[in-house]
């Protein structure tokens, strides 16, 4: 599945819910790219890179149900890259651990 098909999936996700639907709209100025393991999201500047992280977790959501990627991997230029795992780590009895 091609990058731009990861975020019409993602936006897709989200059609019935126009709230979280219009708070995704920063992704539109997004360049995508998949290898491997991970989903490449570049931002076009530091401010656009921070409202892209704090959308993350709308992302992580359909990309985790889709099983395609294991990271997002966030990129802006001349800022150093963030990753965020799609899937967290479970908390059960104080304790964590990675659920794959």
């Amino acid at each position: 599945m091609a990058a731009d098909r990861l975020l019409s999936a993602v936006l897709s996700f989200y059609r019935e819910e126009p709230q979280e639907l219009l708070a995704l709209e920063p992704l539109q100025d997004c360049r995508f790219s998949r290898g491997w393991s991970s989903l490449r999201i570049d931002c076009c500047d530091q401010v656009h890179l921070e409202e892209v992280s704090s959308l993350v977790d709308l992302v992580r959501i359909p990309l985790a149900a889709l099983q395609l990627v294991r990271t997002i991997r966030l990129t802006a230029p001349g800022l150093p890259e963030r990753a965020f795992p799609v899937r967290l780590p479970l908390f059960q009895n104080g304790q964590t651990s990675t659920a794959e």
